[in-house]
């Protein structure tokens, strides 16, 4: 190198030193295979306090890896265990894959539900399974059964930006979320809730009118003669609604 090379390699090492050049930031390690279970494969993230995060996947019949697809980042119910994860899945896999929809539903970590206290990793979660499975239009659509559904109105208050829809069965903001349903105004949300389910139904009913007062976009149906388990719904009425939603070419 001459000394004009030299003054300037040693000008950016004495900057990046000092914060006024950012470094490059290292590349998240890939996931890790876990297992393939029926139609879900599992995977896990090491986050970046090295906390291990699993999640199960459902890849499209048209998959293309890197090619973009309509992404369903979709909450299990319950206790959100690997187990919950799969009976959260008789909504949103079959259905999903046969319709081009990438099906992403995490674990919660240690046991602790991704609305007390495990939502500290959806952020980066998100953005890495963006990465992977880049979103079509440049946005996810977040869902969520029950706990599932508790936890989507979560991680949509905070990044409403990266969402195109929430649809919830059952589901409704606590308290600190529905101080912020002003943030969801731009998508639609989709709620569905069992008529017998008395509880969630007035949860459910004064979150569509609050969000009615505020200009939002918001569905409520109340499923005659169901209770918590909706059991008559199914994929296919969740992805008539879902796939009215996608930003298509």
């Amino acid at each position: 190198m001459n000394g004009k090379t030299v003054l300037i390699v040693l000008s950016i090492l004495f900057l990046t030193a000092c914060g006024a050049v950012e470094p490059t930031p290292t590349p998240y390690p890939a996931p890790e295979f876990v297992s393939e279970e029926g139609m879900i494969t599992y995977y896990q993230m090491t986050m970046a306090d090295g906390t291990p995060l699993e999640y199960g996947v459902v890849l499209p019949d048209n998959y293309v890896a890197g090619g973009t697809h309509p992404v369903l980042l979709a909450f299990p119910p319950g206790p959100q265990t690997k187990a919950m994860v799969a009976a959260g899945m008789g909504y949103w896999g079959a259905e999903g894959q046969a319709r081009g929809w990438v099906v992403v539903s995490p674990i919660a970590p240690g046991g602790t539900l991704f609305f007390q206290g495990s939502e500290q990793y959806l952020p980066e979660f998100v953005q890495r399974i963006a990465a992977i499975y880049p979103p079509e239009g440049g946005k996810l659509h977040v869902a969520g059964v029950s706990n599932g559904g508790i936890s989507a109105f979560r991680i949509a208050t905070m990044m409403p930006e990266r969402f195109a829809s929430l649809t919830a069965v059952p589901g409704f903001p606590q308290s600190s979320d529905y101080d912020k349903l002003d943030t969801l105004t731009h998508i639609p949300i989709t709620l569905y809730v069992g008529e017998n389910d008395t509880s969630w139904v007035e949860r459910m009913a004064a979150t569509e009118a609050e969000l009615q007062r505020l200009g939002g976009q918001v569905s409520l149906t109340i499923v005659p003669n169901e209770g918590h388990v909706i059991q008559s719904l199914t994929g296919a009425d969740l992805y008539d609604v879902l796939d009215s939603y996608r930003e298509k070419d």
